[in-house]
């Protein structure tokens, strides 16, 4: 009779740390680039309010715009991502064998992030704005002979942010703002099952999960001169309570295996996912008519998530859990504007996201998060009086990181994947900002 192993699922958020093979998102999960006037500064902008977007970075900063505005666009993130085996293995019940197939891995591609934002004043001294962006969204798959396959396979999460905000300017110094977020996500991933010592027959497992979750954002932005912002903005967490189920496709070898054939049901499955909050200060100020500089430091709480928990509330399997074990995390960044003339604007920064996985024992195929080095250009070009077209391109620099992680479980479980990763990535954004 073929050895079987317990199926442990992986947890639906891990589907949110695939982007790039995690390595090129901001920090663990998040969508680094919100619009393209934010992409070309390395988002280091914070106390900017170039257009709309501004507010998903300091609610406040809605009352520095002029008039009724809309800005819609696009990011694009490219990358190219490398994993090669360096010994990983199959469970220590299953022999502890090496596990066959592919020794290298590469789960990278295109993400595509939209984004919309809406200004309007309600009176002299308030400003609404709304904004719908993609916060949190990514996605990438490995081949079925990767030696990863039984961590991951295909891996996505989509997920859509409503943020309705207001912005009240209590002087000419001194403007407060907060907003609401609505988000909405959806969640797939899939992986190999091996069920036993022969490698040959994997069977696959997919999970699907979808939530809503609701959190808020508040912001003060004080104006000591005419030339100088300075910002502090408040994101909070936002708690998800994913709901779906998890669908097994079992090979002829596992279905004529009454053991497997009766594991390996249809069920139900439920997680908790609570993206981390965040804080952000940033100041800018106006050197002369022509020449900003600007910077910011960004701290999130990705502490929030020492594991991850998936239940089964149909059956009696056990509770899976990912150890993950994250670290708060401060990212560090400065830019530059400069105004050419009337019709064209530059941009530029560089900004430094550290990883929030502390070592190679808590890094997975899912998510081999590194240190990074974003380098960043954009321009604006006003296309007509009250229409701007906004364009920005990164380059980001990982750095090369290791996996050495087990999968916490019975020794049927175990499975141990041992990895050098190298990766590299492009971000790029346009977007149009028209002033009514």
């Amino acid at each position: 009779m073929m050895s079987m192993s317990i199926f442990r699922p992986t947890p639906f958020y891990l589907a949110c740390l695939v982007g790039l093979s995690g390595t090129a998102q901001a920090g663990g999960l998040g969508v680094t680039v919100q619009s393209a006037s934010g992409g070309g500064t390395a988002a280091t902008g914070h106390a900017l309010a170039d257009d709309a977007s501004a507010m998903y970075y300091n609610p406040a900063l809605l009352s520095s715009l002029e008039g009724t505005q809309i800005n819609t666009g696009v990011g694009l993130l490219s990358t190219d991502t490398k994993l090669t085996n360096r010994g990983s293995t199959l469970p220590t019940g299953l022999g502890g064998t090496v596990v066959q197939g592919n020794n290298t891995a590469k789960p990278g591609g295109l993400s595509v992030t939209p984004s919309f934002y809406y200004k309007r004043d309600l009176s002299e001294k308030m400003a609404f704005g709304v904004g719908v962006n993609t916060p949190f969204g990514v996605s990438t798959e490995y081949d079925p002979d990767s030696f990863v396959r039984y961590e991951a396979l295909e891996s996505s999460l989509k997920t859509v942010n409503i943020n309705p905000a207001v912005s009240w300017k209590l002087n000419d110094k001194l403007a407060v703002g907060a907003g609401v977020n609505v988000q909405i996500a959806h969640a797939e991933l899939g992986k190999a099952l091996g069920l036993g010592a022969n490698q040959t027959v994997d069977s696959k497992s997919l999970v699907k999960g979808e939530s809503v979750g609701f959190g808020a954002n508040v912001g003060v932005a004080y104006h000591p001169t005419d030339r100088t912002t300075l910002s502090a903005s408040y994101r909070s967490s936002v708690k998800h309570e994913l709901d779906g189920d998890v669908k097994f496709t079992l090979s002829p070898a596992a279905q004529a295996n009454p053991l497997a054939a009766a594991a390996f049901v249809n069920q139900k499955a439920t997680t908790d996912l609570k993206m981390p909050a965040s804080v952000s200060l940033a100041a800018a100020h106006q050197v002369n008519d022509k020449l900003a500089v600007h910077g910011d430091a960004t701290w999130t709480q990705w502490s929030s998530v020492p594991e991850i928990r998936i239940k089964f509330p149909d059956r009696t399997l056990p509770d899976s859990v990912t150890d993950l074990q994250w670290e708060d995390t401060v990212r560090l960044g400065g830019g530059i504007t400069y105004k050419m003339n009337d019709t064209t604007k530059l941009r530029a920064g560089i900004a430094f996201d550290p990883t929030p996985t502390p070592s190679d024992k808590n890094r997975t195929p899912r998510a081999p998060s590194a240190d990074n080095w974003w380098y960043s250009a954009g321009v604006a070009k006003k296309l007509r009086k009250n229409l701007e077209l906004d364009a920005s391109v990164s380059l980001v620099k990982p750095e090369d990181v290791t996996i050495n992680y087990t999968t916490p479980g019975t020794s049927l479980s175990n499975y141990t994947t041992r990895a050098d990763v190298n990766s590299d990535a492009i971000s790029g954004a346009i977007s149009l900002n028209y002033r009514f």
